[in-house]
């Protein structure tokens, strides 16, 4: 493909990166705020695990999609429900409806992300892919810098309801790109596609994130039920695996496992995804609530991940042609374990640059792990496999996000719940979620709102311990990493698919 189809698609599928990457930032830098100003700290968690948790689901379901039904449909799909999420996200009233909003959304970026990346693997050779990941990558460093200046204007001088709106006319261009410029022919064959797999799959990951809850402490679930959910989460899982097994068209084939380089970046993924989760996750928290910052604040801080992840994916897409894919997963998961003792190290009075540059790095180190376990899983099988193989990397991170989030907040209330019953009276009823308002903060008096911060910088600190742990683990993993990949797809082209874009 070459000339203006060429680029037309590059267009086409830039967009539909720069959409979850906006999204990421946009909400991100003004959850803080919509938190505080719903009164939900207790479920800030769960705003992120029930959207990595739909995330997870929905990934290997658009994979399979992709590879029965074609691309396009699937990309359009999930834009489309990418417009239908923001839109209902400016008129929720609690944090319920939030998550509800953010499980659309999920839905969504399972959809496109990985739809995008096949597509891209299906029309773009191995080489020329290599050299233009920093095309693809730039999405993420555009929207790292217009996302937080975004949010943090919207939500100062109008509403944080606005903020998702932006999202809307962007995912218009996204769909009449692909409409009009990409189109694929594929010979539909009669399929029955994996409900009870979907189901068991669900239902295993949402009993593992019930028994993590941060919630347990408040709704009465005991250490006898958190086991038993534990247990629950086991046979299903379990179950969904052994069903994998016996139908004709799983959602996540066994046998693909069988290819050490597709296990060992699937176990890398999970690693960049409670790394990945964490840091934009609790960070925010951390600065706006525990050091006493601002949304502006969080907007310098949060960025810097989002710019570093596609610098890495640049570099490291040129690395893998000279180095391998091995040494650039390695060089990748030694940066980011360097960025998350760093943050092993912050406190109340850490400077925001200090804390910028560490997220930096966290960014800049999963950028070359993540290009290299991209690459050489679509490399390594056929083309009838690649959509599930390549949804298989972004849902193995989002389970690493879920469980890694869901035991982050469980930690992070654990923590904070004795100091915010010590303090309670003096602080006048103030809970956590007054520390992300500044109004709130001005009403309590000093020395408490001093101790309420220590207690949540303390609490958040606690948690990055479990980022450093999986950093650990995926570093580990990626030692196994097959010093040589064989190349499976470059000599397969599909018969029953072949993408072309009008010029």
């Amino acid at each position: 493909m070459t000339g203006r189809a060429y680029y037309f698609l590059l267009a086409a599928l830039w967009i539909g990166n720069v959409l979850p990457a906006l999204d990421a930032t946009l909400i991100a830098t003004a959850l803080p705020t919509v938190i505080g100003a719903l009164d939900g700290l207790a479920l800030y968690a769960w705003v992120f695990a029930a959207y990595l948790l739909a995330l997870t689901i929905s990934i290997p379901i658009s994979g399979k999609l992709a590879d029965l039904y074609g691309r396009k449909p699937i990309y359009v799909i999930g834009i489309g429900l990418f417009m239908v999420g923001a839109l209902a996200s400016c008129l929720v009233q609690n944090v319920g409806q939030l998550i509800a909003c953010r499980v659309i959304i999920a839905v969504a970026t399972g959809f496109v992300q990985p739809t995008v990346m096949t597509i891209m693997g299906d029309a773009i050779p191995t080489a020329q892919r290599a050299r233009i990941q920093w095309v693809f990558a730039s999405a993420w460093f555009c929207s790292s810098i217009i996302g937080p200046a975004l949010a943090t204007a919207i939500t100062t001088y109008l509403s944080w309801r606005f903020v998702p709106l932006v999202e809307i006319p962007i995912g218009a261009l996204a769909i009449y790109l692909l409409v009009s410029r990409y189109h694929e022919t594929v010979e539909v064959h009669s399929h029955k596609i994996d409900y009870v797999g979907i189901a068991l799959l669900g239902a295993g990951i949402l009993a593992l994130l019930f028994a993590l809850s941060p919630t347990n402490r408040t709704s009465g679930i005991n250490l006898e039920s958190s086991g038993g959910l534990l247990l629950a989460s086991a046979v299903l899982l379990g179950l969904f695996v052994w069903n994998e097994t016996r139908v004709p068209e799983p959602i996540m084939a066994p046998r693909l496992f069988a290819v050490p380089v597709l296990a060992i970046a699937a176990l890398g993924n999970v690693a960049v995804g409670v790394g990945q989760s964490g840091g934009q996750s609790f960070i925010p928290i951390f600065v706006q609530g525990g050091q006493g910052g601002t949304v502006g604040t969080v907007g310098f801080v949060l960025p810097f991940m989002f710019i570093g992840w596609p610098i890495g994916a640049g570099i490291g897409g040129r690395l893998v042609l000279s180095a391998g894919y091995r040494r650039t997963a390695l060089l990748g998961m030694v940066i980011a374990l360097a960025a998350q003792a760093g943050f092993l190290v912050l406190g109340r009075d850490s400077s925001p640059v200090f804390e910028a540059l560490c997220m930096a790095c966290l960014g800049f180190g999963f950028g070359f792990s993540t290009v290299a376990f991209t690459i050489s899983v679509q490399n390594s099988v056929s083309w009838r496999d690649r959509g599930v193989a390549t949804a298989s990397l972004v849902f193995f991170r989002s389970i690493g996000g879920s469980v890694g989030v869901a035991i982050m907040g469980a930690i992070m209330t654990g923590r904070m719940q004795p100091v915010l019953d010590r303090y309670r009276d003096a602080a006048g009823g103030t809970n956590a979620s007054g520390l992300l308002d500044p109004a709130t903060r001005g009403s309590i008096p000093p020395d408490v709102l001093a101790a309420l911060q220590s207690g949540l910088t303390h609490a958040v600190h606690s948690s990055f311990f479990v980022m450093a742990v999986a950093a650990v683990a995926g570093l580990i993993a990626v030692l196994w990493f097959p010093s040589v990949v064989h190349d499976a797809s470059e000599a397969q082209a599909s018969p029953e698919a072949t993408p072309t874009a009008t010029r």
